[in-house]
């Protein structure tokens, strides 16, 4: 599948009121401003001081899509250059914050992605990057309202909501994107539920519960979508965890890994089993990850804060990724260019599954 890059790209404006020098705010600014360019994505930006008043300044700058511009923000870096520029000056409004610009609706030839677990974390984020790259895309998971969050202000993105655990339930949002597109070109297999706590700790439902959503859900709707994938020559793309792979162990994590030691091993046999009929089967395992999902399964705030920093401080990228980081790698996966690539599943989690 090869995602077309929408021309138009992505504008921010930000207007700076100095409560420094000029000296040291252009001083800090070009120092941001250097970090910005060696970021991919960046196009071209301008820094224009008010002819009126000496103590604002205007930047308007360009980016390829909102992912770079997101990816490039959520770096540990910028925040220090962000910090240098906040101590210099007022931002209006939040620095960096982006502004989309217009764009055409895909094309009845754009191809067509659909993503479980949309609704919200990494789900949300590979929708929008799909639908950020030109392709219509179909998001499907139990929450009307978190769905129509995903959808909000991105024409490409429509929703259906269903509990893909229920009987009939694959094969109903197989027929819906047919229905609303005429094909399907990308599966991503992401819905997950993950309840953590010890082999005593839980109950045979909380086991039924995390294998029939992250093991039994993606069989299923795998299977009702083979013959749509096969006409498309489609790609289906597995998110697992990187903290199930190898010889790893997961103490307090037993059937959730469990679950997603099995999808690794239907991700590489898949790829055997479908290859004749053109259809090609990846996956992408993502480290921690501040998608929210501590707190949607029980953590408190500051339970799930204290868990991120302690995993960030023990992966060699000396952080935890972004939902949108994990997006665009699924997206990357899907592309034609990436054809050559097949029953793998590619770690992605700042090299900690390597320590």
């Amino acid at each position: 599948m090869t995602v077309h890059q929408p021309g138009d790209g992505v504008t921010f404006v930000n207007t700076f009121t100095l409560t420094a020098s000029p000296e040291e705010f252009e001083e800090a600014f070009a120092r941001t401003s250097a970090y910005m360019a060696r970021q991919p994505g960046f196009r071209e930006h301008t820094l224009v001081r008010h002819t009126e008043d000496p103590r604002r300044y205007v930047n308007i700058a360009r980016w390829d899509d909102p992912a770079s511009l997101r990816r490039a923000v959520a770096r540990p870096e910028f925040e220090e250059h962000a910090a240098a520029l906040r101590a210099l000056a007022g931002s209006d409004p939040q620095l960096y914050a982006p502004v989309r610009t217009a764009r055409p609706a895909p094309s009845d030839e754009a191809p067509v992605v659909v993503v479980t677990g949309g609704g919200t974390g990494i789900g949300r984020a590979t929708a929008r990057a799909f639908a950020e790259q030109g392709a219509r895309v179909l998001v499907v998971g139990r929450t009307e309202s978190s769905l129509t969050g995903t959808a909000e202000g991105h024409d490409a993105i429509r929703t259906v909501v269903a509990d893909l655990t229920s009987p009939g339930a694959a094969e109903t949002v197989v027929d819906h994107a047919l229905r609303a597109f005429g094909r399907i070109d990308v599966l991503v297999n992401n819905a997950a539920v993950s309840l953590h706590g010890s082999l005593a700790d839980h109950t045979r439902k909380e086991d039924e519960t995390q294998i029939a959503t992250n093991l039994l859900a993606p069989i299923s709707l795998t299977r009702a979508a083979l013959d749509a994938l096969e006409a498309s020559g489609g790609t289906v793309v597995n998110v697992s965890t990187a903290g199930a792979l190898g010889l790893r162990t997961w103490p307090g994590a037993s059937v959730f890994g469990a679950s997603k030691v099995a999808l690794d091993f239907l991700t590489r046999t898949w790829a055997v089993e479908l290859a004749p009929r053109g259809i090609r089967v990846v996956g992408l395992a993502p480290g921690v990850v501040d998608s929210g999902i501590g707190v949607r399964m029980g953590m408190s705030e500051e339970q799930y804060g204290g868990f991120l920093e302690q995993m960030g401080a023990q992966a060699p990228a000396g952080r935890v990724g972004t939902p949108a980081e994990i997006g665009w790698w699924i997206t990357q996966l899907a592309r034609d260019e990436a054809a050559y690539a097949n029953g793998v599943v590619v770690p992605v989690d700042g090299g900690l599954s390597l320590t």
